[in-house]
């Protein structure tokens, strides 16, 4: 009798185990891979060899997918304007994000061709259907540090939420 009892303790204790042990594993995967949702700008200028741009950046992300206004101006001929809309998917393992355009829009104070705009920008900024992987790292006072290879690229100001 006495031996049943103390089977049916370890049992349990086995099984509660397993089972807590099962949900922390769950839940950190998770964790791992659920993209919080965040929005933040980013104001910069990027010095080409023959053209400087002036670009704001401002993204949106909601879980899988994200959004992004980009606005910019060229030094050479400040009459060149980019004004677009990028809808894209959003895979995420930690703090490597790899984004895929899906639709990208471009309104009617646009007046840049794609063919010049890809001589400054990943092909992600330009076409739909291009993934570009960005590393993104939350800082301490809510903004968030975005990187393509292995140089930090931006700094993009958190948006305040309410």
């Amino acid at each position: 009798m006495l031996f049943r009892s103390r089977f049916r303790q370890m049992l349990y204790i086995i099984v509660t185990g397993l089972v807590t042990a099962g949900v922390l594993t769950g839940y950190y995967l998770w964790h791992r891979t659920y993209v919080q949702p965040f929005s933040c700008q980013a104001n910069l200028v990027q010095h080409h060899p023959d053209e400087t741009l002036t670009v704001w950046l401002n993204y949106t992300f909601d879980g899988k997918f994200g959004t992004l206004s980009m606005n910019g101006r060229a030094k050479s001929d400040p009459g060149k304007t980019i004004d677009r809309k990028i809808s894209f998917r959003v895979e995420r393992q930690d703090h490597l994000y790899l984004l895929t355009s899906e639709k990208n829009m471009t309104f009617p104070d646009d007046n840049v061709d794609d063919s010049w705009l890809e001589k400054y920008e990943p092909q992600f900024f330009v076409y739909p259907g291009k993934s570009i992987y960005m590393r993104i790292n939350e800082q301490h006072n809510g903004n968030y540090i975005f990187t393509l290879g292995t140089l930090p690229t931006y700094v993009c100001r958190g948006s305040k939420k309410e």
